[in-house]
């Protein structure tokens, strides 16, 4: 009984629509049958009262306007009553009983899923898509369900994404507008001093040579901040082509390139790849190798560790070093835009290469995890999806 009513629960709209039709014909004229079998005999009810009367009955129509004998008012009537309905009551079984399957087909495979669908559109349009669409049934109804509801999951992500990059923008011009102020200041500082002591005549040779070869260095900080910024907007547009590349070559390719990086420390790389080929984006991967291999060799004091493995459809690398380690705060703030702890007019590094290696693991369905070890020393993990 179980497996019945599953199958008719989810049996096509339209073999629903022609079973419900069928059986409600047959019903139809299963009653219209009926209808006329006990009109019929009330007929013959009446006519038999005047059998004493009309020798050789033959039947009702014997009551037509030619014969000569009549019957009764009340069963006159009757008559008439008997025969009209015996004409209207087919047509309008049969209209009933279709608009009862009608009314059934309705409830049962348009109704719920278009007031599901209706409600779900207007949510949709007022922005609303923190819900879910479920719909129990296996027909045309419960697939276009969960086509919707595929759509609203669609537009749920994107709109996050949307929203996250909205937030990293907004979080980005924080910190470029933040980090604008320090040479600004200095700029304005030092046009204050010559519009001061310029027309005077106390500032020597020298000075001026000081307080423009100053204001210079600001204005190339403005300069490469400027460009930062315009590279920082381009990765978040950047297209990611994936393909597949032999594991081997990638991997030695990775390796050359650590050991020019990390030619001032010990080196030690390992790969735990099992399988011939990964399905990656090589100058991503590597761009992001570069990053975090150029952030190690400042912290570690004589050794960087390099592991390549796959786990659970990603390509991870992790990265550690033998130095002091991530402050707790650094571990919270490493990878936002221009967050460093060295001075940046001194240091030349302006917080972002953990950045860029984060835009650039989510562009690649992956992430990037900081920790410290045990043992002491910086662990950097980041993961690549191989996804097509």
């Amino acid at each position: 009984m179980a497996k019945i009513k599953c199958h008719l629960r989810n049996m096509p709209v339209l073999a629903t629509f022609l079973l419900l039709t069928t059986i409600f014909l047959i019903a139809a004229m299963l009653v219209v049958e009926i209808e006329r079998t006990l009109l019929q005999n009330g007929q013959y009810t009446i006519a038999f009262r005047y059998s004493d009367i009309v020798e050789g009955f033959n039947g009702i129509k014997v009551w037509g306007t030619n014969s000569t004998y009549t019957l009764s008012t009340q069963d006159s009537r009757l008559m008439q009553l008997y025969e009209l309905l015996l004409w209207l009551l087919p047509p309008a079984t049969y209209f009933i009983c279709l608009f009862i399957a009608g009314i059934i087909f309705y409830h049962s495979k348009i109704k719920i899923p278009l007031s599901l669908l209706s409600s779900s559109a207007a949510k949709i349009a007022e922005k609303d898509l923190d819900f879910n669409i479920h719909y129990n049934k296996n027909d045309e109804m419960g697939q276009l369900c969960i086509a919707f509801e595929k759509m609203r999951s669609a537009l749920e992500t994107n709109s996050r994404e949307m929203w996250r990059q909205m937030e990293d923008r907004k979080r980005l011009n924080a910190a470029f507008s933040h980090d604008l102020r320090t040479p600004l200041t200095v700029l304005e500082g030092h046009l204050g001093i010559l519009q001061k002591y310029t027309p005077d005549g106390k500032l020597t040779i020298d000075d001026l040579k000081e307080v423009y070869t100053s204001m210079a260095g600001q204005v190339d900080r403005l300069k490469i901040y400027v460009s930062a910024m315009n590279d920082l907007q381009r990765l978040e547009d950047i297209e990611i082509k994936k393909q597949f590349v032999q594991t081997a070559d990638f991997i030695m390719q990775l390796k050359d390139t650590a050991k020019i990086i990390c030619s001032s420390k010990q080196l030690t790389f390992s790969n735990e790849i099992m399988t011939k080929t990964i399905y990656i984006c090589p100058e991503i991967v590597i761009q992001v190798v570069e990053n975090l291999l150029s952030n190690a060799i400042r912290f570690a004091q004589s050794s960087i560790y390099i592991k390549c493995d796959t786990i659970d459809n990603h390509f991870i690398i992790n990265v550690t070093d033998d130095g002091i380690g991530f402050h707790k705060t650094v571990l919270k703030y490493a990878t936002n835009p221009f967050y460093t702890t060295e001075r940046k007019d001194s240091s030349g590094h302006f917080g972002l290469g953990l950045n860029i290696c984060k835009i650039l693991c989510e562009r690649h369905n992956g992430t990037i995890t900081l920790s410290n070890l045990l043992t002491g020393g910086a662990n950097i993990t980041v993961s690549f999806g191989m996804n097509e």
